[in-house]
């Protein structure tokens, strides 16, 4: 169990009661892989505007977020109507990048599902990291993290994936960056899958990787590749760019 109630308590930590509803379940009945990851970011997006650093804030400081990296663990997964909250902080500062943590959790504090995301800011004009004391980001206060696996690397081989499919990004694929959101690109990589595999699937393990921005008219193209136990997901541009690769390992 997770004192969530004493948490809340710290400055760097907001908190929010969730229901799952209908916009947050798969055809499993059950939250989404996908919307998993939405319901976090929306979490951590709320965090950063209580500690008055979000985009809008850091924009005027010449800089913006990014997540390069996330990973989620899962105990088990919430049902439509289930009645859930998310917790999440910022767990240190090191200097360029910090570690989100979110855990999400019974109203009692039982966790269902732990996250953790690696995030930076990009300077405005070059898209290259700043400092986080050039945004005033806090350097202490932070609670005993979550989540402290470390990313993995994705050791497979370009020869082990097949192409799927091919995807156009689209208008409603588009974010206010003018660049595909985050969201996206798990819900083209999970489409590597069919609706029975997803009804089906008992996930212990997401990784994501972002590796790239993409933009409305590209050709995207999703690969898949199964090695050592997990599914490997690789997204290419129309000019053989990685722009995202996943992991997901099931139970």
């Amino acid at each position: 169990m997770i004192d969530i109630y004493t948490l809340a308590k710290n400055p760097l930590v907001f908190q929010k009661p969730r229901t799952i509803t209908s916009a947050y379940i798969d055809v499993s009945g059950k939250m989404g892989l996908a919307q998993t990851v939405l319901m976090v970011q929306d979490n951590i997006t709320e965090n950063f505007g209580a500690m008055k650093m979000d985009n809008f804030v850091v924009k005027e400081k010449g800089g913006f977020w990014v997540v390069y990296k996330a990973k989620f663990k899962f105990l088990k997964r919430p049902y439509w109507r289930d009645k859930v909250v998310t917790t999440s902080f910022p767990a240190d500062n090191q200097l360029i990048r910090l570690n989100e943590n979110t855990a999400i959790t019974t109203v009692e504090g039982e966790p269902i599902i732990f996250a953790k995301q690696e995030m930076c800011c990009l300077s405005l004009d070059r898209h290259r990291p700043m400092r986080l004391s050039s945004v005033d980001f806090p350097t202490e206060g932070f609670p005993e993290a979550f989540m402290t696996d470390e990313f993995d690397r994705f050791n497979v081989k370009p020869e082990e994936y097949e192409e799927v499919y091919q995807q156009k990004v689209l208008p409603q694929h588009i974010d206010m960056s003018h660049h595909m959101n985050n969201i996206e690109y798990v819900k083209l990589a999970l489409n590597v899958f069919s609706a029975s595999d997803l009804e089906l699937c008992i996930p212990s393990e997401l990784e994501v990787h972002y590796l790239g921005e993409s933009e409305e008219g590209q050709t995207m193209r999703v690969f898949r590749a199964d090695h050592n136990g997990a599914t490997y997901m690789r997204i290419l541009d129309e000019n053989d760019r990685a722009v995202f690769e996943m992991k997901l390992r099931m139970m």
